[in-house]
């Protein structure tokens, strides 16, 4: 499976996109995502899909959710699912690899760690690899829903700090000419923040 949330919310087995149902049921597995390999609540899902006025049926209908989600990431061959009944609610388990978000901050922490490190070249490259997998803004299907905001400014705020350590690396490399438009763009899309104004 291939969970990508760094862009509009997709799911991929063996190449194909799955259907990922309505708003809510998409809201419900991005919630699962953002706390992927640990336990989410039922209240804490009800909270993040309908806010602080569920409707009378908000059980009901997570555990619909719930069901479609789990018939949906099946793996057809041999009839397992990552989305698990735990109290007390669900786990939605991925491998190392299967999150776009969890490859993102693996390759972000190696390129500083290189930079730190005094490779500049590895870093470079480390966090090149990773901004190539940001698809446009980070949930930008639900980023709109009260639950994704917060999640959305945290994962904008990491981005932006791995182009700034990559922007870093290839100026310790000498690389100032190439980085003059980019830093630009940066310095008038984010005004207030220093290092790329520095």
């Amino acid at each position: 499976m291939d969970f990508r949330i760094l862009g509009p919310l997709e799911v991929r087995a063996n190449g194909d996109r799955l259907p990922l149902g309505g708003l809510k049921q998409r809201a419900l597995l991005a919630t699962l995502l953002l706390s992927a390999n640990r336990v989410v609540s039922r209240d804490r899902l009800i909270d993040d899909l309908w806010g602080e006025r569920p409707p009378p049926t908000a059980s009901h209908t997570l555990d619909a959710y719930v069901s479609r989600l789990r018939k949906t990431l099946t793996d057809g061959g041999n009839g397992t699912t990552p989305l698990a009944t735990r109290p007390p609610g669900y786990i939605l388990r991925t491998a190392p690899g299967e999150l776009d978000l969890e490859t993102f901050e693996r390759l972000a922490a190696s390129g500083r760690r290189a930079l730190a490190a005094g490779e500049p070249d590895l870093a470079a490259i480390r966090l090149r690899e990773a901004e190539a997998l940001w698809r446009g803004r980070p949930l930008a299907d639900l980023e709109f829903e009260p639950f994704a905001r917060a999640h959305v400014q945290r994962l904008d705020q990491l981005r932006l700090a791995a182009v700034e350590d990559r922007v870093d690396a290839e100026l310790a490399l000498g690389r100032h000419e190439r980085l003059i438009e980019e830093l630009q763009a940066l310095v008038a899309e984010h005004p207030l923040r220093e290092r790329p104004r520095g």
